[in-house]
């Protein structure tokens, strides 16, 4: 099995029946190993105010088509190739018409030995910022617009023994606003180097150090460097806790193209996770420094919770919340941004009707603050059905 696993097979296995039986059920390992899975969402909802505009109260219904696909092809015993992709058609019955939204992900995955891995990685995403309220201010500042995202990546791990092991990263990404007054295109270049040992069977330290390098026509063109320690540990009763702590600086070019560097600030990450069967928990909360397309590189704060009870043999309750705060800020010709905040609650429940189908609904419940006099929220409540090949 050994030999198996690292694409290597004895001698007395290369010639005769016993090689000739082998080389005929290659590829129907690599066909069972590469089942597509796919899913079709149909949805209807009604939404107040779904895009955080002022003075629109009245409510909009609607409906949406999705179809999302994924598949993991062996190429050999030591390659994969791993896709995913999704579509979206959205329409509004009023004011916002329609949408067309989805991304697609490739990543190639090459084990050379037990020692080095590989990883290079590919996705594009056109996206409704409002959709990613979680991950990006930019909805807060342009939700109606239509982003596209393009990121490719490389990652090397290099295991010096069973228990230590170092990964460096080379990532490249690009935001483009599309009919946007307000982000402008944003292109960044992140570089990290982390390692990490395993001290005993459940406790693991280590250290991260990042440098980001970002470019706009907003301005400033600000890097950022970061230094973090951190630590995992399995708790008992199946809990996970892991944190990372540190300090970032960012530095911007000011009037006459004179870079001026900010204070060392603390930076750090923390989750607590618990994921014994039938209710998976977890919370997390960071303070770190990220890119989007409003000046750059941003100083953000964030919480996130995720609540999933399988509360019948075929029934599940997820609840998800999120929270992110950005400090006041400078964009686009000189536009002054104050302190952004943003929540997003969701609460949806689940009923599997056979082995494929699956009916849903839930509420959704969406609130800025800090751009206008007054803060802005929506809600929307929808209903689905999803098909699913095969059954996860």
């Amino acid at each position: 099995m050994t030999a198996l696993r690292h694409g290597t097979l004895p001698a007395l296995a290369l010639h005769g029946p016993a090689f000739a039986a082998i080389a005929a059920l290659l590829p129907a390992v690599a066909t069972a190993q590469s089942q597509p899975r796919i899913e079709v969402d149909m949805s209807l909802f009604a939404a107040r105010n779904p895009f955080l505009l002022p003075e629109d109260d009245t409510v909009t219904p609607g409906g949406q088509l999705a179809v999302k696909a994924g598949a993991e092809w062996r190429l050999d015993f030591r390659t994969k190739l791993e896709t995913e992709g999704a579509v979206a058609y959205r329409q509004y019955a009023r004011r916002y018409g329609h949408f067309v939204t989805g991304r697609a992900d490739v990543a190639l995955v090459h084990r050379r030995n037990e020692y080095l891995s590989l990883r290079s990685a590919a996705s594009f995403e056109r996206v409704l910022p409002i959709e990613a309220l979680a991950s990006s201010v930019d909805s807060a500042i342009d939700p109606v617009s239509i982003q596209v995202r393009h990121d490719l990546s490389q990652a090397a791990t290099v295991h010096t023994s069973a228990r230590t092991a170092f990964t460096g990263h080379l990532g490249w990404s690009r935001i483009d606003p599309r009919g946007s007054t307000l982000l402008a295109p944003t292109s960044a270049v992140s570089a990290e180097l982390a390692a990490e040992t395993r001290i005993d069977s459940v406790t693991t330290l280590g250290a991260v150090a990042q440098v980001t390098r970002s470019r706009s026509a907003t301005g400033g063109d600000p890097h950022a460097w970061s230094i973090l320690g951190k630590a995992a540990r399995r708790l008992p009763r199946a809990w996970n806790a892991a944190v990372e702590l540190g300090a970032t600086r960012v530095s911007r070019r000011g009037t006459g193209s004179r870079r001026e560097t900010g204070p060392v600030q603390f930076s750090g990450r923390a989750s607590l996770c618990q994921e014994p069967g039938r209710v998976r928990f977890c919370a997390s909360a960071a303070v770190a420094s990220v890119v989007g397309s409003f000046g750059g590189i941003q100083r953000e704060t964030s919480a996130a919770m995720s609540f999933d009870w399988r509360s019948s043999a075929r029934g599940t309750l997820a609840a998800r919340g999120s929270y992110v705060r950005v400090p006041r800020s400078t964009g686009l010709q000189g536009f002054e941004v104050p302190g952004l905040e943003l929540l997003n609650l969701i609460a949806r429940y689940e009923h599997r009707l056979d082995e494929r189908f699956v009916l849903y609904g839930g509420a959704e419940y969406r609130r800025r603050v800090g751009i206008g006099d007054t803060p802005l929220d929506s809600v929307t409540l929808q209903t689905g059905l999803l098909y699913r090949i095969p059954r996860p």
